[in-house]
């Protein structure tokens, strides 16, 4: 889809635009000290970059403000429209509360929601009375030309209310040439110490959406099924523009699933590999979320992504039953998990890996507990157990559902810690009690010195020994610690 022009001498109705990721941290994974990038609102910002417009990205969650502080800063940038990313579920009352405070500050500035919850729950946002339009799907065209149009109407994409009617505007199609996609506006983030244990990254997305169909998944339903790759080369453009800031050694790819083309990847890690030996890009470590199917199709691939720097990978495991796995239509076997694990240590990528209590509907506590003591026995460098979580938009909602098995739709509850279901076996109760169980068996790190080892090959002695890192380690440690010690009843 063409992007739409901006018309000469064009009067902007919104001229001040803030764009604001929420101080939303959650339970667990924050505990980590990781502050990613909102890559999201840099790529909608580089679709306004060229408009006769100001646009600034506030990220609140990296500068850890409170709401009097939130709502000092939108007070003195005075915006006429603030864009609200709504990144999970879970942020929907903070985010709730950012629409209010900004009409406290004006009550004419302009509130636009956006994201997979606005896509999924659109009517309901929509009836927060601070909410003024939401962005379904995709949303740079659509912002852009919401910008550009000064009003929603027409405009695909959008909901919006008109005399007190929800009105949803025909969806917008996904960007047909996504292979030329603007690069993220970084620039308005410049300066913000994005971290993941003192060290510094970036985020570069090489793809959106994937080709399989998970049932607790949103990503193919979001993105209709597809699964669209950027040129090699439009990613290494990127990685030089991005080492111009020698600060940054570390690169997330934010790919829901980076591996879906394990030929795509061999090739980008021949190019960076090359692009390191002449010193085009900085020697950059890379971390992504990848399928262990993927892993044990083209060992080729894991060596050269090794070679290139990748040092962790996420995966998810989900379970270790095979009849669960094929009902979640994971696409793949545990024996295959197994494997892929083998080769990526093999390689000296350490594995994060994530198991789900309560998808299997009929499992019993003495089951997951014996999966628990299994877990044990792997060798995966990070383990972690979450509860089944029936995010909006999702097959598993939709089922869940319809056997009376969702107990709340309070969506800030939708956290993966918080019980928000019951099983065919299980009571809410339970599953709280079990995830609290899997936090006290597993620790989280399975084995210290093979990780040591791991991280010393990868990273060097020096990476190990930085009194800053180690620091932010053993904080960490300490607040994961609080969750083995802690049992709370739900």
């Amino acid at each position: 889809m063409e992007v739409i022009k901006s018309p000469k001498n064009h009067a902007y109705r919104w001229k001040r635009i803030l764009l604001i990721k929420p101080n939303y941290r959650t339970t667990g994974w924050d505990y980590y000290n990781m502050d990613f990038p909102p890559i999201n609102l840099t790529y909608i910002a580089s679709y306004l970059t060229d408009l006769d417009v100001d646009v600034q990205i506030l990220d609140a969650k990296v500068h850890n403000l409170n709401y009097r502080q939130l709502k000092k800063k939108i007070a003195q940038y005075n915006p006429d429209l603030v864009g609200v990313s709504i990144f999970v579920s879970a942020a929907i009352d903070i985010c709730y509360e950012i629409a209010r405070i900004t009409k406290e500050v004006n009550p004419n500035c302009v509130v636009v929601f956006g994201g997979r919850h606005a896509t999924w729950v659109p009517d309901e946002t929509l009836g927060v009375k601070e909410i003024d339009f939401l962005v379904r799907g995709e949303g740079e065209l659509t912002f852009r030309e919401l910008i550009i149009n000064g009003t929603p109407k027409g405009v695909n994409g959008i909901s919006y209310r008109s005399n007190g009617k929800i009105i949803h505007n025909p969806d917008r199609p996904l960007i047909e040439d996504f292979a030329n996609i603007r690069l993220p506006a970084r620039h308005l983030t410049k300066g913000n110490k994005y971290k993941m244990f003192t060290v510094r990254l970036e985020t570069v997305e090489t793809s959106r959406g994937c080709p399989h169909k998970c049932t607790f998944c949103t990503t193919h339903k979001f993105n209709n099924g597809l699964w669209r790759p950027r040129p090699v080369e439009k990613i290494i453009t990127e990685l030089k523009t991005i080492s111009q800031d020698r600060r940054i050694t570390d690169i997330f790819f934010v790919d829901d699933n980076l591996t879906a083309n394990t030929n795509r990847v061999i090739e980008m890690c021949d190019r960076i590999i090359e692009c390191k030996k002449k010193r085009e890009i900085n020697d950059f470590k890379f971390f992504a979320q990848i399928r262990v199917d993927h892993v044990v199709k083209s060992p080729e691939m894991v060596k050269k992504m090794g070679d290139a720097g990748f040092w962790v990978v996420f995966i998810g495991v989900e379970s270790v039953n095979e009849e669960v796995l094929k009902d979640m239509r994971k696409g793949l076997s545990f024996q295959k998990v197994l494997k892929g694990i083998e080769i990526l240590h093999d390689n000296n990528i350490l594995v994060i890996g994530n198991l789900i209590i309560g998808v299997d509907l009929n499992a019993t506590e003495e089951d997951i507990k014996k999966e628990i003591q299994f877990m044990k026995t792997v060798d995966i460098d990070i383990v972690s157990y979450v509860l089944l979580t029936p995010f909006p938009g999702s097959d598993t909602l939709k089922e869940l559902d319809e056997k009376g098995l969702v107990i709340t739709k309070d969506w800030s509850k939708y956290t993966v810690f918080d019980p928000v279901i019951k099983t065919n076996a299980l009571s809410p109760k339970k599953l709280y009690e079990l995830l609290y169980y899997s936090f006290r068996e597993l620790k989280y790190f399975n084995n210290y010195r093979q990780i040591l080892s791991r991280v010393k090959k990868t990273r060097g002695y020096s990476f190990m020994l930085n009194p800053r890192r180690i620091l932010s380690i053993l904080n960490s440690l300490f607040k994961v610690r609080s969750l083995f010690l802690e049992f709370k009843q739900p």
